[in-house]
């Protein structure tokens, strides 16, 4: 099992030569095949334009990744547009779900896939897929592991610094489980009209706000919702 403190969990992620998103990307990747053992594991973010992998253990995860960009539909395709995890314990099973990429990814030998969604909030912004040579789901332990690894990879990708370093604001917002609540996505969606953004920047200017009062993002949101609070844009001077 992974360890449950966010400062523990990075110091795991920086373990080598080089200290930056990428590469704690990278370990993360590993962290993510060693601790559920899948074959391969792959991290895609997505903008409003297109999904794009940031990185794969190996030629087979990325492939996949590509194979459902090509055809629109897929595993990934799914958690991305539905929020929610896909969890498949026999994909040659999966009863059509998938016409175009389950017989190319079973000629691929895998056998089991597994994908959850990076979220912000209620917004959506990539995924962790885990594909499996063998059949079956993963324990409770494992799924747990992987959950965990999916928010650090959604802090490590929207909330780090252009140096590489996690601030204080991000291992606070990962703390927020506020952050879960419907309002969230409410107020996600009345920022972007108002200040003509996209829902990350939207999101990020909730947990910003959120996060310089010292008050849960949850709370934030509410008041936003409620028309009692009005995020301004940013001046320049």
């Amino acid at each position: 099992m992974l360890p449950h403190g966010w400062a523990e969990l990075v110091a795991l992620l920086d373990q080598g030569p080089a200290v930056d998103p990428m590469s704690r990307v990278q370990r993360l990747c590993v962290l993510c095949q060693e601790v559920t053992g899948v074959t391969g594991v792959a991290l895609s973010v997505a903008t409003d334009e297109a999904r794009s992998t940031v990185w794969a253990t190996d030629d087979l995860a990325d492939r996949l990744e590509e194979l459902q960009d090509t055809l629109g539909e897929g595993p990934s395709v799914e958690a991305l547009q539905s929020g929610e995890s896909v969890l498949v314990a026999d994909l040659i099973r999966s009863d059509g779900r998938w016409p175009g990429f389950t017989p190319a990814a079973a000629g691929e030998g895998v056998r089991a896939v597994f994908v959850l969604p990076l979220r912000m909030g209620a917004v959506c912004v990539g995924t962790l897929a885990l594909h499996r040579n063998r059949v079956g789901t993963l324990d409770d332990g494992q799924f747990k592991d992987a959950w965990v690894l999916a928010e650090a990879a959604t802090t490590l990708l929207m909330l780090s610094s252009p140096d590489g370093e996690l601030s204080e604001a991000s291992a606070w917002v990962l703390g927020d489980r506020s952050r879960f609540r419907p309002e969230v996505h409410q107020a996600v969606g009345v920022t972007m009209v108002h200040l003509d953004v996209g829902p990350r920047d939207a999101y990020a200017r909730i947990c910003a706000h959120a996060f310089a009062n010292n008050t849960p993002i949850g709370q934030v949101a509410a008041e936003i919702v409620g028309k009692r609070l009005r995020l301004e844009t940013d001046r320049t001077d």
